[in-house]
């Protein structure tokens, strides 16, 4: 092996911190090293046209870069050693300024550190091999499950990039709730802009195709995408009666032009087994592309895609049953129908009237926090409910009964975003009441209702009314556990889906190619809905190149030491390893990321990495040992690379200081880590060992924090029970738990002088 060493020295700022002189001796005397070359910059444009020209000058199928943090540096180097012929898996950086230079003062213990990071950058490079280069061929079609506003965003979205767009509806229509808002917040704007005029131009837009009455029945997984198998079920109208107040089934042609929507109500039953019965087929006259699959037959089809956005939406909480509510009771109602009797093709045509006097009611109490907020139900917000109240309240005062006394009894009233403020100071500038409480019972009481509520203060107060409002929270649709397990995607504990990061990719699945938007991610409004889907929209275009190259970078089997147990397959949370009938385990090469989890749960270590196994630790602790200076006190860092590293360059950035003796090696995922590593660090004779993994939720291997903090617990557990006198420090760090870290590198520097004593 030959390896030839860039040294940065950023611009010369690094001079007066680092003794290159002697690290160029030092390198130089490295029997693998055939050049040792010095820049003043790395990173720049201008800087890369010789960083090709020094590469193919020198001698070296291997590169060492001693240069400032990845993050900065390493795209430009990998460009350059590309454009000069050379594999970039033959690349490693070592960050001398953040992770060096800058939070160190004495210029001996610097260099001194410098040598040992190089030492264990030197075991990285002969442990690197060039990963074959693979490509996948992806199907173009995209499938979007679920036809609300998120989901009508979604395909439109992608039909303007150019995509064949399946979208996927369990019921007999398109729209989801929103067709059935006739006002929207702050601004109550009306919604026939989407009912009318928009949702038609959806229909009849080319590029999306509509399957209603439609289920997923099973995916598989392939190396282009996702093959889905759809069940189209007959056209069914449930007539029994419920409380809803109804919901459009069906788009038809007026004769002066415009289009209908129809809707099931309660009242019209007769009407409706008479459309039912028809079966006019009329409205599939205004598709001429056919984009309704009105005449699909019922049963199965297949659909290869090669992304799925899943927009499924959400359900209304159920109060049914619940006392202190008191729904069931005459004249108490949800929000939802509200609304549908707000809408002026709602089922009492726009006028809002008591379910069973079928009278203007005068005293309207509106409940909030409906099974949202309530440990016993569901703890979190719904987000959406205050305003949702201030807005029918507000409707009801302007437009149906101004003399209404209208009250919002409330625990706290959640109103940010644009406009959200100002529109509930309207609301109380109009005269609705805002009345800080806890309801706990509601009774009848005469034509009225007697509403019992805490306020606050443990004093128990009581209001009357002509009509309750339930504002009942979000939870997760049914069957959305069913498509997590078709899709291997994850599930929140409050039900909904589970992205990989709800900061910065909040709109990603574990699984490739698997998008998820809209209120099926945890409740939220409508603008926030819209937004989500566009996010998504984008991600699955850019995702679905027709050629994909991705490096072959999974593990192999050592075919002689597995029993075939199929632990590495129930551990790996991306679905990557399948174990055919007599066969042993095999990786998908799309799907894995190398995460290793596999690697450290196998009881017989018979599945091999070589660039980030067991044995490259070991090398480069042997490679530190063996280049520490005589009595120079070492703790040994293992570090998560990416939460860890990111930690290191915080402190730096931030020119905080810390000890030189400290030295990190760093691992892929902390889960890798073996206790074997440990006491091989131990018996080498480390003085301390401080072990940094991910906080909880920000792995970037899904599961690699619960199981990496179990495997610490592990390590420190074993050192307490054998009597190790090792100092041995746990720390679950993000990247800019800086105070923490040099805390813990104090506090191990002073049990290695109680460990002395």
């Amino acid at each position: 092996m030959s390896i030839q060493v860039l040294i940065c020295t950023c611009g010369n700022t690094l001079n007066e911190y680092i003794d290159y002189e002697e690290l160029t001796y030092f390198l130089e005397s490295i029997e693998d090293i055939t050049q040792v070359s010095t820049t003043i910059a790395a990173c720049t444009k201008s800087a890369k046209d010789n960083l090709v020209e020094t590469i193919n000058k020198n001698d070296g199928e291997k590169l060492l870069a001693l240069a400032c943090t990845r993050t900065v540096c390493m795209h430009p180097l990998e460009e350059a050693m590309s454009e000069a012929g050379y594999d970039p898996d033959n690349l490693v950086l070592v960050n001398m300024k953040e992770q060096l230079a800058q939070v160190h003062e004495d210029v001996e213990s610097t260099t001194d550190k410098a040598k040992m990071m190089i030492r264990s950058a030197l075991e990285k490079l002969r442990y690197a091999e060039p990963q074959e280069m693979l490509t996948f061929e992806r199907y173009q079609d995209v499938i979007v499950v679920g036809s609300g506003i998120a989901g009508l965003t979604a395909a439109n979205e992608l039909a303007d990039q150019g995509y064949n767009v399946h979208v996927v509806e369990k019921n007999p229509s398109i729209g989801g709730v929103m067709p059935l808002v006739s006002k929207t917040y702050p601004e109550e704007d009306c919604t026939m802009c989407l009912r009318g005029p928009r949702m038609i131009e959806l229909l009849t837009k080319q590029g999306i195709k509509y399957h209603v009455s439609t289920e997923i029945k099973d995916v598989v997984k392939t190396s282009k995408g996702h093959k889905v198998t759809l069940d189209k079920k007959p056209f069914d109208l449930d007539l029994k009666p419920t409380r809803e107040l109804g919901q459009p089934t069906e788009i038809v042609p007026r004769k002066d032009g415009g289009y209908q929507l129809v809707y099931p109500r309660e009242q019209e039953e007769e009407n409706i087994q008479i459309i039912m019965k028809s079966k006019c087929g009329s409205c599939s006259s205004v598709f001429p592309s056919g984009l309704m699959e009105f005449d699909e037959p019922v049963g199965e089809k297949t659909i290869n895609a090669g992304a799925v956005i899943l927009t499924t939406g959400f359900n209304n909480f159920d109060p049914t049953g619940i006392p202190k509510w008191g729904y069931g009771l005459d004249n108490v109602i949800t929000q939802y129908q509200l609304a549908r009797m707000l809408d002026p093709l709602g089922p009492t045509r726009g006028k809002v009237l008591r379910p069973k006097n079928k009278d203007k009611p005068n005293k309207i109490v509106m409940v909030q926090c409906v099974g949202s907020r309530d440990p016993e139900f569901n703890s979190y917000c719904s987000k959406y409910c205050c305003l949702a109240a201030i807005k029918h309240a507000t409707l009801v005062k302007e437009f149906q009964n101004p003399d209404a006394e209208i009250t919002i009894l409330f625990r706290d009233i959640r109103a940010s975003g644009y406009g959200f403020e100002e529109f509930y100071n309207d609301a109380k500038e109009m005269g609705i009441n805002f009345l800080h409480g806890d309801i706990t019972s509601v009774t009848p009481s005469g034509d009225e209702l007697l509403i019992s509520y805490d306020n606050g203060k443990g004093e128990p107060q009581t209001l009357q009314s002509d009509m309750i409002v339930l504002s009942i929270g979000m939870t997760h649709p049914e069957g959305t556990d069913k498509l997590a397990e078709m899709f291997n995607i994850e599930l929140a504990d409050s039900g909904f889906f589970k992205a990989v990061d709800e900061k910065v990719a909040n709109i990603r699945t574990k699984t490739p190619g698997v998008y998820i938007a809209g209120t099926c991610t945890g409740p939220k409004n409508i603008p926030d809905s819209i937004a989500q889907a566009g996010a998504a929209s984008f991600m699955a275009g850019s995702y679905l190149e027709k050629y994909v190259s991705k490096k072959k970078d999974h593990p192999n089997v050592i075919e002689e030491h597995c029993g075939v147990c199929g632990i590495c397959r129930s551990v790996c949370p991306y679905g990557a390893i399948t174990i055919p009938e007599d066969d042993y385990p095999q990786w998908d090469p799309e799907l894995c990321v190398s995460c290793g989890l596999c690697v450290s749960s196998c009881p017989t270590h018979a599945i091999e990495t070589p660039s980030y196994g067991f044995d490259l630790i070991d090398a480069q602790i042997n490679a530190i040992i063996d280049s520490r200076p005589e009595g120079k006190p070492l703790i040994m860092g293992f570090l998560c690379d990416d939460c860890g590293y990111n930690l290191l360059d915080t402190t730096g950035f931030e020119d905080f200081k810390y000890t030189s003796n400290f030295i990190p090696i760093y691992i892929n995922c902390m889960s890798n880590l073996s206790l074997r590593n440990v006491l091989k660090a131990v018996r080498a004779g480390v003085d301390s060992i401080l072990l940094v993994g991910c906080v909880k939720e920000r792995c970037h291997f899904l599961k690699g924090t619960k199981r990496s903090k179990g495997q610490m617990q592990i390590i420190e557990e074993f050192f307490n029970s054998t009597g190790i006198r090792t100092p041995i420090k746990i720390l679950e760090s993000s990247g800019t738990m800086v105070n923490q870290f040099l805390s813990a590198l104090d506090e191990l520097e002073k049990q290695m002088e109680e460990t002395k004593k």
